[in-house]
């Protein structure tokens, strides 16, 4: 079997790359038990959320990295190669690895009717084991209760910014959804963001039931920013009895400093020092997320922002550092997204708008997707493919910013394109070099 074949063959099974299409844990458990529970063999911290939840999980196995530790880190979905969702200490599984993964499963896959989220969930602890990690890090694919990353008991569970998505499976309401998400918190320690109340009182009542103990920003966790520009900010992080001041972090995101608080809290909690703590949160990259590239005449800046809040976020992000300039912003969005609700959050910040179908059958067709820009935008235009966007926004670069955004999928699209090939994305700041065409 060759490598290619391996991720088709994962790549074909039930649910394809969406995550949700079937969640419940005995498809899971069945792999587990038959691959000899690997996940058993080393320590577990699970990390889920709406947004923030990929960037809490890099920034804390980075540290747990620099601290001596061998890391396995499980995160969905991957922006250019299947090969970014399994990393040991930073290394993306080799193509043998997947093929071995692959082999390993066999029929168990058939046998237990495994979707691919499964299937890969399960890879991916198998190959954990097989590298003899100490930790896991393991980002929640969906939800919480019935995700296939929810095994084994997390020593700390962190939960990130929750926020409407994927409400046709989550619930309708934040309640239900941090619900949903609040499941994670079932033994060693907790660790949450700062949330609406009454997402807040959903995840402070579960700590409760279970006994396990919650540190949550803003009631025992801080974060201040002490500078912040295009290349990262600095940052204080404080939290019952300790503060770490000028801590350098070079993801400059409005929405990062949360993110790094709980990395840093969680870090702590499992032993690690003050020095593995700012080396690993100072080299630590996270693509895709407020990701910026200079060219030119400005910059170009990668987002995902496939929700409202992950576009308000954006908004916010593109004002704190680059002020009042206008953008132009190259927009794709799935079909199963609040279009409006994104467009809405970027329409402001708009001199110019590029649509463009995402690489996925699930994208918005651009014609469609052109009804929810706002007249007030001055110039909305649609481009053939996320090559055609991109160049179309360099033969008339009228903005000194150009911000992709809308879809993950959109965004490996861009990267593919930019560096001309597949190979998996660094998550070591200035190891990526590629050059752009403005």
């Amino acid at each position: 079997m060759t490598y290619a074949e391996a991720v088709a063959r994962i790549q074909a099974l039930r649910g394809g790359e969406h995550a949700g299409m079937r969640q419940g844990l005995e498809r899971i458990e069945g792999l587990l038990d038959a691959l000899g529970r690997p996940e058993q063999r080393y320590r577990l911290v699970q990390v889920g959320g709406t947004n923030g939840k990929g960037s809490v999980s890099a920034m804390l196995a980075a540290m747990l990295k620099c601290a001596g530790h061998r890391v396995g880190l499980y995160t969905s979905p991957h922006l250019v190669s299947f090969r970014e969702r399994i990393r040991v200490n930073g290394e993306p599984i080799p193509e043998d690895g997947v093929v071995d993964g692959v082999e390993a499963l066999g029929t168990l896959v058939a046998r237990f009717d495994a979707t691919m989220f499964e299937a890969a969930t399960a890879l991916a602890l198998d190959h954990f084991a097989r590298e003899g990690v100490d930790v896991a890090v393991l980002e929640v694919g969906l939800g919480g209760r019935l995700d296939a990353t929810t095994v084994g008991t997390p020593e700390v569970a962190v939960i990130s910014r929750i926020d409407l998505d994927h409400q046709a499976v989550l619930g309708a309401t934040l309640e239900a959804i941090a619900a949903e998400k609040a499941a994670i918190i079932r033994g060693g320690i907790a660790v949450c963001a700062a949330q609406a109340p009454e997402a807040e009182r959903v995840i402070v009542s579960r700590a409760a039931a279970v006994g396990v103990p919650l540190l949550l920003e803003r009631r025992d966790l801080s974060v201040a920013v002490e500078r912040r520009g295009p290349e990262g900010q600095r940052l204080t992080c404080a939290g019952p009895g300790w503060s770490l001041t000028d801590l350098e972090l070079g993801m400059p995101g409005s929405f990062q400093p949360s993110n790094a608080l709980l990395a840093v809290t969680a870090a702590r909690e499992l032993g690690v020092g003050e020095a593995a703590i700012r080396d690993g949160l100072a080299r630590v990259w996270w693509p895709g997320r407020f990701q910026i590239f200079r060219r030119a005449s400005g910059f170009l800046v990668l987002d995902g922002a496939h929700n409202p809040a992950g576009a308000r976020a954006l908004a916010l992000s593109l004002r704190d550092v680059f002020g009042e300039a206008r953008v132009t912003f190259i927009l794709g969005i799935l079909a199963d997204k609040d279009a409006a609700g994104i467009v809405a959050a970027l329409a402001p910040l708009a001199e110019r708008v590029i649509l463009v179908a995402p690489s996925s059958p699930r994208a918005t067709a651009p014609d469609a997707l052109r009804a929810a820009v706002p007249a007030a935008v001055p110039s909305v235009e649609i481009a053939g493919s996320p090559a055609d966007a991109l160049a179309r926004a360099a033969r008339a670069a009228t903005t000194p910013i150009v911000c992709v955004a809308g879809s993950l999928v959109l965004i490996g699209d861009v990267l593919r394109h930019l560096a001309g090939s597949d190979k998996p994305c660094s998550l070591e700041k200035g190891t990526a070099s590629m050059s752009l065409p403005f």
